[in-house]
């Protein structure tokens, strides 16, 4: 009696077990199908493109009100910080691109080489408790990179004369921005610059500037790291023989 009981005890066992392999099978075999069929979609047709606008009405007044305050740099919009902040690479970049990378900053001030100056955080009304910390966090890394953070609510946004004020005193790093001089043309009339610094309006740089290899900016490859492992971007080096 007691060894035919071990024995069904057995078989109901075995029978679990074997149930629990089908259906660990069943569901592997689902997914690498899903997978598949995502994998054979096509860009276009499952995703149909439809251009919009790049910034919002908030968005498009703060950015003309910084190009009237500081005619002499440029005024770059959503611009992530992959695309113009270096870090060290002994961790996985892919693991820093996933935490801050991709963030974009809302608009980022650059002088006539392109080396940025400060950067803009436009707060909406809705914002978000996640767009909050989303926005903080953004901060924290430019504060830690040595870029100066300014944040405008989109409903307060500061005249051009005020905002060229409240930047140019919290920086000081336009006093640097050099007049361009074309070349071969004769020295420009020089117009009274908006606000109280004593910044002359530039012309259009005749040639880009070369600050050396240091200074050029990260790969605009950068959104393929995302889909990388979180491994280091620099191969390990071989030590020399001993």
């Amino acid at each position: 009696m007691l060894i035919e009981s071990l024995l069904v005890l057995a078989l109901l066992v075995a029978a679990a077990v074997g149930y629990l392999l089908y259906q660990r099978r069943q569901a592997d075999s689902g997914a690498a199908d899903a997978k598949h069929a995502r994998d054979n979609l096509d860009t276009v047709t499952a995703w149909p493109p439809e251009v919009t606008r790049l910034l919002t009405a908030g968005e498009r007044t703060a950015h003309e009100a910084l190009v009237k305050a500081l005619p002499e740099c440029m005024i770059f919009a959503q611009v992530p910080l992959a695309r113009f902040i270096r870090v060290p690479r002994r961790h996985s970049y892919a693991e820093w691109l996933t935490r801050v990378g991709s963030l974009s900053a809302d608009f980022v001030i650059c002088d006539r080489a392109t080396l940025v100056i400060a950067a803009v955080a436009l707060q909406t009304a809705q914002e978000s408790e996640r767009g909050a910390r989303r926005r903080a966090r953004m901060a924290r890394v430019l504060k830690a990179s040595g870029v100066k953070v300014f944040t405008w609510r989109e409903h307060a946004i500061p005249s051009p004369d005020a905002a060229r004020d409240q930047i140019i005193q919290r920086t000081g790093a336009l006093d640097a921005v050099p007049e361009p001089v074309v070349v071969g043309s004769p020295q420009p009339q020089r117009r009274a610059p908006a606000g109280n610094a004593k910044i002359p309006v530039p012309e259009v740089l005749a040639e880009a500037v070369d600050d050396g290899p240091r200074r050029e900016p990260p790969s605009s490859t950068w959104f393929d790291d995302l889909d990388s492992a979180p491994t280091p971007l620099d191969p390990a080096r071989k030590r020399p023989d001993a």
